[in-house]
């Protein structure tokens, strides 16, 4: 078990802790279901949350989840009841306690302590399948998240297959019945020729833009980036990638909040007009020599276009942009590296002589909070691969770490990205797509990437006793304090809850929980 660092924990009376609120600016008081159990039947108690704090405070976990770090001490008033006192005000609150483990254990659910999710771990064979089956005593009497009718699925055979060709023919020779995986234009093709296969494609969490760098003395500049906003057709992008796999897919215009959350609003102005683009140059006093790119204030318009080389989509997307920038008079140089290579501080942060425009992917978090620094100016930006400022900006993103409503949070997000929109910070394209595809005879599967898990209403499933889950590669480990493995969540939606959970819609539902009372003190 690993050496933690809990946050004070005290018992006091309830009369005492209800007299005195919240002593510092910020308390929540957690009312746990009644009727919250683990694997075993033992009760999901406030020592468990008190123990889950000290987790997630572990001095050695890399990239910790934010928030715990703002916890003085956890106040147990009962078995199940509990307030959080915290040293700031966290706007972020909800993201807390996203699985909680039990006490006595470390961050790994492998050790056989039980678990909340409607299945149990029962074995896992190393670089061949998970086993998970059903808890015939389940607290809960329906879905939690989805509020679906529980199912009659009672084992998940989990197995491990990278090739998502191999895995569409393991699903149509019966040997799995449901894959989750980022789709290509290929795979989608064969499922829709497949009888009896249900597949669905959505917005997944990685979404796609181009980005000015803003230190360069020419795209610094307001005026030269909406030229290239203008010249360049997002459409006709969307129609050499994306919609290949999803020909409904439509464009992102927010950088905040996903096209499938229910907070998004769209701030991107499309204005496609290589004439108006043009225009500007002229009107900018720029001089085009026949057959050439324009010269403005003594630079030549010709601008290098860094990305990854080994991604079809990013190829496709330079070569409409170079196609559009053209009509316009401005060159564009590929600078095609390695994923290695790209994905280092010293080039992704490198000054305008190594890139001037870059294209790549952010991953959208399940709350903005966590990449707030990607919109932060100075040496605080430690996101901010284009360092773009803007002091409005700054101020609203920064605010949002103390709002503690969430749809007055949300909202102020939305200023945000509306003057950063507004202002050409980068130009967004579209969030990559995700795929779950499912065999005859199984009701129940949607995806639903907000969760990081399509196992999120798996108590719901039916249709047949055992089910085959392809993934496309095994956990490192299932470790619910690690944030980045994916194939980790997918399992650990299915035998490890929180106290809220996401539906697909991106909102928040309490799970472990009856009730959050949210105290604004006045220290």
């Amino acid at each position: 078990m690993p050496t933690t660092v809990p946050a004070t924990t005290t018992t006091i009376d309830e009369g005492t802790a209800l007299a005195t609120g919240c002593p510092t600016p910020f308390c929540l008081v957690y009312h746990i279901d009644p009727d919250a159990s683990w694997s075993d039947g033992a009760p999901v108690s406030s020592a468990d949350f008190a123990h889950t704090v000290g987790l997630h405070r572990d001095l050695g976990i890399e990239d910790p989840v934010p928030g715990y770090e703002m916890v003085s001490r956890v106040d147990v008033i009962d078995d199940r009841t509990f307030r959080v006192v915290f040293t700031e005000r966290f706007g972020a609150w909800q993201t807390l306690f996203d699985r909680v483990l039990r006490t006595g254990s470390g961050g790994d659910v492998t050790a056989g302590v039980g678990t909340t999710g409607p299945f149990t771990l029962v074995e896992w064979v190393r670089g061949d399948h998970i086993v998970l089956r059903r808890n015939p005593d389940w607290w809960s009497p329906t879905d939690p998240l989805s509020a679906g009718a529980l199912g009659d699925v009672q084992e998940l055979r989990i197995v491990f297959i990278r090739d998502l060709d191999e895995a569409v023919t393991a699903l149509e020779e019966g040997e799995v019945d449901v894959l989750t995986a980022r789709p290509d234009d290929a795979s989608v093709e064969r499922l829709a020729g497949i009888e009896g296969i249900t597949f669905a494609t959505i917005p997944g969490p990685f979404w796609e833009h181009i980005d000015f760098h803003h230190d360069d003395p020419f795209l610094s500049q307001p005026w030269a980036r909406e030229m290239l906003s203008l010249a360049i057709d997002r459409e006709k992008i969307l129609d050499r990638t994306i919609r290949l796999v999803d020909p409904g897919a439509t464009a992102l215009d927010n950088t905040i909040w996903m096209a499938n959350t229910h907070h998004y609003e769209p701030h991107y102005v499309d204005g496609f007009d290589p004439a108006a683009a043009e225009q500007m140059l002229i009107d900018n006093g720029c001089v085009r020599d026949e057959g050439g790119p324009y010269v403005c204030q003594g630079r030549r318009m010709s601008f290098l276009w860094a990305t990854t080389g080994d991604d079809p989509d990013r190829r496709q997307i330079f070569e409409s942009a170079r196609e559009d920038l053209a009509v316009v008079g401005v060159e564009l140089v590929a600078d095609f590296r390695t994923p290695s290579a790209f994905v280092t501080r010293d080039f992704l942060f490198g000054g305008p002589d190594v890139w001037q425009l870059i294209n790549f992917s952010w991953r959208a978090r399940s709350d903005p909070g966590a990449t707030n620094a990607t919109y932060y100016c100075d040496d605080a930006g430690d996101l901010n691969v284009n360092r773009y400022c803007s002091a409005e900006v700054e101020d609203l993103i920064r605010s949002t770490e103390e709002i503690i409503e969430p749809s007055g949070r949300a909202a102020v997000y939305n200023r945000a990205d509306r003057l950063y929109l507004q202002d050409h910070a980068v130009i967004p394209l579209y969030q990559k797509p995700s795929l779950m595809a499912w065999g005859s005879g199984i009701s129940g599967p949607a995806p639903n990437f907000s969760f990081s898990s399509d196992l999120w209403n798996v108590a719901s499933w039916t249709g047949k006793e055992s089910i085959v889950v392809a993934l496309p590669d095994e956990p490192l480990d299932l470790d619910p304090r690690s944030q980045a493995d994916d194939n980790a969540n997918v399992v650990l939606g299915a035998i490890l809850y929180g106290a809220f959970g996401m539906d697909p819609s991106h909102r928040y539902v309490p799970v472990l929980l009856e009730s959050v009372d949210v105290i604004e003190g006045s220290g």
